[in-house]
């Protein structure tokens, strides 16, 4: 597994504002893949579910950013018009400055939009409070902080870039679900970008 240990992370803006070190750590994945390429991941916060499935539809209709899933800390009652908090995260790889484009074409959070880790260059989704791998099981987590919202699915037609096995071998051992049906080009990088880091 390969990960990076980051405790009491902390970027301090300015000289004159006092940030206090988190007294919990979690456990995030990133949307940096082991070639130096990049994912898709959109962070929502405080807003109808349709916002979010709306803006991954507009990527997939415009730029061929293949299958999603949607991930929410707040489901209730699974209507389109719910508020809540939301995670989506796509498979297909770009290089940074593309992926950061993607991301910014979205009604995401502005902050996530330029709150990539500042060591790392990439953007983080809180999965849980701890995190293990399995050999038998595959990952593990423990009290995770999202569950499986929807599948948004994108037939493949050949012209999608290659996805991250890693990534998709992560969530269908999490969710329980097939994802690798929905993408015909696939790597062969099997470690997921991991990092722990001060949680509020």
């Amino acid at each position: 597994m390969r990960f990076r240990l980051m405790d009491n992370l902390i970027v301090l803006r300015s000289p004159i504002k006092i940030y206090r070190v988190p007294r919990t750590l979690t456990w995030g994945l990133t949307n940096l893949c082991a070639d130096n390429k990049f994912v898709i991941f959109l962070d929502y916060d405080n807003v109808e579910y349709n916002v979010c499935k709306e803006d991954v539809k507009m990527l997939q209709d415009d730029f061929n950013v293949g299958t999603f899933i949607t991930r929410t800390s707040s489901i209730k009652n699974y209507r389109e018009d719910e508020i809540g908090n939301y995670h989506c995260i796509g498979f297909v790889k770009y290089y940074f400055d593309e992926v950061r484009k993607l991301i910014a074409k979205t009604r995401c959070d502005d902050h996530f939009k330029r709150g990539y880790i500042y060591q790392q260059r990439c953007w983080v989704l809180r999965v849980g409070e701890g995190l293990q791998f399995d050999p038998k099981h595959g990952w593990l987590v423990v009290k995770p902080f999202t569950v499986l919202r929807e599948v948004i699915k994108q037939k493949h037609d050949g012209r999608q870039k290659e996805s991250n096995q890693a990534l998709i071998n992560f969530f269908e051992d999490l969710d329980g679900i097939n994802l690798k049906k929905h993408f015909k080009k696939i790597d062969n990088l099997l470690e997921p970008e991991i990092i722990r880091f001060g949680g509020s």
